[in-house]
């Protein structure tokens, strides 16, 4: 750690030392520990409690229908663009490694 950063480090603790601790609004560590309980119920709660959880994470406050159909229509729809593109295999393309490369960048040669 460098002297320029010690010394910020010394003057921002002596800064904060002289604030005043904020005190939790009343009912902010009930509120607290009582979500904390609900969590670790509904994490406890086997696969559909995990799956609540995970629902919770991507979409929360939804029912749990919402986020399991946006992944559904997201899978159909992917699937469903990936079944209809060609795919790269199928393309025929006249490389060789025996002839030379015949391309080039200038635009009268494209025809």
């Amino acid at each position: 750690m460098s002297d320029e950063e010690e010394f910020t480090d010394r003057v921002l603790g002596r800064v904060l030392a002289h604030l005043p601790a904020a005190p939790a609004p009343p009912g902010f560590e009930a509120r607290l520990l009582a979500a904390y309980d609900a969590f670790q119920a509904r994490r406890h709660a086997g696969f559909f409690g995990a799956l609540r959880v995970a629902a919770e994470a991507v979409w929360p406050g939804a029912p749990l229908w919402a986020p399991l159909s946006a992944f559904a229509c997201a899978l159909v729809l992917g699937a469903g663009i990936g079944a209809a593109m060609p795919s790269a295999a199928t393309q025929h393309t006249d490389f060789s490694l025996e002839k030379p490369a015949t391309f080039t960048l200038a635009l009268a040669d494209q025809q």
